[in-house]
C-alpha cells in the first residue's frame, strides 16, 4: 500500500429529490493518476467537485491526510482545480494571472510572485507567453496558463474536470500532454474526462461511475480488455476512440 492522500467514506449527494452520490468510497494515494469515467449524470463532475470543496456533502465524509475537509469550505490549497472553460482574468496578462493568487493567497511578495510565475509558466512550456493577454491565446494554451495557476499554489493533488472538452484535437494534445508531463513527474491527480483513449496512456487507475457509484475500478489494461461488466463494455462502445 503507497501513501494514502485522499479518503472518500460513504459520499452522499443530492440535488433536490435526485441522488447523484450513494454512499460512495474510494481513496487516491500519492502519485497516483486516476481518470473518473462514466456517462453524463453518473456524478463524476459532482465527485471531483466534492473532494474540491466546491460542493457541500449531505453525508460521509472526505479526508486528506487523516484530516476532514469536508464541511470545511476550504482545502487550504492542498487540492488544485482546473475547469474547461480556463477562468483566467481577461485583463491580466498571463504572468499576473499565475501571480495574483500567490500574493492574495499565499501572501507572496511581488518578487517572489513573479519568480513563482515563470517558474510554473516555464514548467508548462509557456513562458514565451508571459506578457501576452489570455484572449490572444489559443484555448488549448489558456489552459495551459490554468494549470501552471494551480500548480504555483502548491497542491497535493490536482483535479481536471473536463479540462479539453472546450477545444478541438489538436489543442487537447498539447493539454494531455501537460497533464502527462505532470504524471511523469509524480502529481497526484484526478481526471474526469470523455476522451479515455487520451488519459489511458498515462492514469495509473480509471474509474468507472454508473448511477453515483463506482461500479468498476483497475487499470486501464482491466478497464478495456479484462472487465466482464456489461454496464462498462456499453459505455466504452458509446464513447468515441478517435486519437488525439
Amino acid at each position: 500500500m503507497g501513501e494514502k492522500i485522499i479518503e472518500v467514506c460513504n459520499l452522499s449527494k443530492s440535488y433536490g429529490d435526485t441522488q447523484v452520490l450513494k454512499a460512495l468510497n474510494m481513496q487516491i494515494e500519492k502519485g497516483e493518476v486516476v481518470a473518473i469515467i462514466g456517462s453524463s449524470g453518473s456524478g463524476k463532475s459532482t465527485l471531483v467537485r466534492c473532494i474540491a470543496g466546491l460542493e457541500n456533502i449531505d453525508g460521509g465524509k472526505i479526508m486528506l491526510r487523516g484530516q476532514r475537509i469536508s464541511g470545511t469550505k476550504s482545502t487550504n490549497g492542498k487540492v488544485g482545480m482546473v475547469f474547461q472553460n480556463f477562468n483566467l482574468f481577461p485583463h491580466y496578462k498571463v504572468g499576473e494571472n499565475v501571480s495574483m493568487p500567490l500574493k492574495t493567497v499565499l501572501k507572496y511578495s511581488d518578487e517572489e510572485a513573479e519568480e513563482k510565475s515563470r517558474t510554473m509558466l516555464d514548467r508548462v512550456h509557456m513562458l514565451d507567453k508571459l506578457n501576452q493577454y489570455p484572449n490572444n491565446l489559443s484555448g488549448g494554451q489558456q489552459q495551459r496558463v490554468a494549470i501552471a495557476r494551480a500548480l504555483a499554489l502548491g497542491p497535493e493533488v490536482m483535479i481536471f474536470d473536463e479540462p479539453t472538452s472546450s477545444l478541438d484535437p489538436e489543442l487537447s494534445h498539447e493539454v494531455f500532454e501537460t497533464i502527462s508531463d505532470l504524471a511523469k513527474e509524480g502529481q497526484t491527480m484526478l481526471i474526469v474526462t470523455h476522451q479515455i483513449n487520451a488519459v489511458r496512456r498515462f492514469a495509473t487507475r480509471m474509474v468507472f461511475l454508473s448511477k453515483g457509484n463506482i461500479e468498476v475500478e483497475g487499470t486501464p489494461d482491466y478497464i478495456f480488455n479484462q472487465s466482464k461488466n456489461y454496464d462498462l463494455k456499453h459505455f466504452l462502445k458509446q464513447v468515441s476512440f478517435e486519437d488525439i
